[in-house]
């Protein structure tokens, strides 16, 4: 698709320079650039009309480019309409047209180019004035706050600029009077956050080398020091944290890639203890009441089972072993069922979510018809949320835990895996498309029905659980290597 050198794009309060390939909004610049800039300069060449998936491929990637060209597109849509502050459930933008592509929906108006006039005044320079001489009579055109980059959904009146001047000018005399005074406070503060940045730098550098599950308080996401690297077992994979109810425990399995065991340690990651030794067990699930780990075991070592695990002592017990599939378990917030998936239904054509009772009379209920994997109860106890499917990009599917109409939850809840969701008293935690080296954490709320992102993960994560009251999530970190061998064998 061909630029064109003499105009400027504007569409609402953005603008778009093809030459320079800018986009600004009210005169500051947002921070787009590669696949994401690439998207809108081929959407705004043809508003209102349909420019499909195939068009953007050709676009963006070389015939020779092997790529997830499905995640990869995804993902950098959802990044242009971050940029944009757009939604894809309400788009003022970009709409999205179901498997077939995307359109730009707004108006665009063709500005032709002005001579080019400086376009920032760093905002230091207005501090080193005084902040007593009046304002220029003809100020610049356009005041940049802080670093490139940033942006926002709420424009800035240049009259909140000047005074943000002043009030930064009387900071700056006030921190000379204070270091006159022979005060270092700032000095130990700076010392303090480059100790924490030098530490944080640390563990990533650490983690870049080993397998590992790491912890994320949701409260301060978009802070570093909001994650934190729980546990690591050298080289050994590692995945599917799951924090124990009363957030004491941590319970996750470890091995090879084609197999691994079960493991329990303290909520920091101390103390770490092999509960099971046959390298065919995953997906550990606690118990409400902390006491209990249901988990499965693949059936190399006989049939297929849902096992039960007593940490304290030791004890195990099979709840179900046959011949059929039996994976993914998960309890009932009163401790009586756990819910599997099967395919016992159907001859084994396809999974379905079944619930056993965890008494002696181990009754066995089929819960969903029209398929479903793995899953979680709601918090009160009246709605099981699944996973439509063991495949890529499952939907998200809702049934009573009585049985009865199974529906889809939202189109907007599409996490990348079986595995990387999470349900929680408000909604659903999940990580969205990926490209093979990040995962956007997005949220699902019930009540408003809307997605929101939370943060981004650096690596791709087949795995994330989540506490119930949605404050905190884990998920694993594995090599490049471990991560494409987990990623294949968790779709089979």
């Amino acid at each position: 698709m061909t630029e064109k050198p003499n105009i400027r794009l504007r569409f609402g309060s953005f603008e778009l320079n093809p030459d320079t390939r800018e986009l600004r909004k009210s005169g500051t610049r947002v921070k787009l650039s590669g696949q994401p800039f690439q998207i809108l300069t081929a959407l705004l060449e043809r508003p209102g009309q349909l420019v499909t998936r195939q068009e953007l491929r050709n676009l963006i990637w070389s015939d020779d480019t092997y790529v997830d060209f499905s995640h990869g597109l995804n993902a950098a849509v959802n990044k242009l309409r971050e940029a944009l502050c757009d939604s894809a459930d309400d788009p003022r933008y970009i709409e999205t047209l179901p498997r077939r592509g995307y359109r730009f929906i707004a108006a665009v108006e063709q500005v032709p180019k002005v001579p080019e006039v400086p376009e920032t005044v760093p905002i230091v320079s207005a501090a080193l004035a005084s902040p007593f001489l009046p304002a220029p009579a003809s100020p610049p055109r356009n005041v940049t706050l802080v670093q490139e980059g940033w942006q926002s959904c709420v424009p800035i009146k240049r009259q909140t600029l000047v005074q943000l001047s002043a009030a930064l000018a009387v900071l700056l005399l006030l921190t000379l009077g204070l270091v006159n005074l022979g005060f270092d406070w700032h000095r130990a503060l700076n010392a303090e956050i480059g100790e924490r940045s030098m530490k944080f730098a640390a563990e990533r550098a650490s983690a870049s080398h080993a397998p590992a599950i790491w912890h994320v308080e949701l409260a301060r996401a978009n802070q570093p020091e909001a994650q934190t690297r729980v546990i690591s077992l050298g080289q050994e994979a590692i995945g599917a944290p799951q924090p124990s109810p009363d957030g004491k425990k941590l319970a996750f399995d470890s091995g090879t890639t084609a197999g691994g065991d079960i493991w329990v340690s303290n909520a920091d990651g101390s103390n770490p203890k092999q509960l099971t030794n046959t390298g065919h067990c995953g997906v550990p699930r606690w118990s409400p009441d902390n006491r209990w780990i249901a988990f499965d075991t693949d059936g190399r070592t006989g049939h297929s089972a849902i096992v039960i695990a007593e940490p304290a002592t030791g004890f195990l017990r099979e709840v179900v072993k046959d011949q059929w599939n039996n994976d993914v378990p998960s309890w009932s917030r009163d401790g009586k069922w756990i819910y599997f998936a099967s395919n016992r239904d159907a001859g084994g054509e396809q999974d379905q979510v079944w619930k056993i009772s965890t008494d002696t009379n181990s009754q066995l209920v089929q819960l969903t018809r029209h398929g479903g994997f793995s899953g979680y109860e709601s918090a009160d106890g009246q709605t099981f949320y699944y996973s439509k499917n063991r495949y890529e990009n499952p939907e998200i599917w809702q049934v009573p835990t009585s049985g009865g109409d199974e529906k889809r939850v939202s189109s907007l809840v599409r996490p990348s895996t079986w595995a990387n969701w999470s349900v929680t008293q408000k909604g659903i935690l999940f990580l969205s498309e990926y490209t093979g080296r990040a995962s956007t954490l997005e949220s699902f709320d019930f009540a408003t029905q809307g997605v929101r992102p939370l943060r981004t993960l650096e690596n791709a994560s087949f795995w994330l659980s989540s506490s119930l009251d949605g404050n905190s999530i884990w998920y694993s970190e594995l090599t490049d290597h471990q991560a494409r061998q987990v990623f294949k064998a968790g779709f089979d």
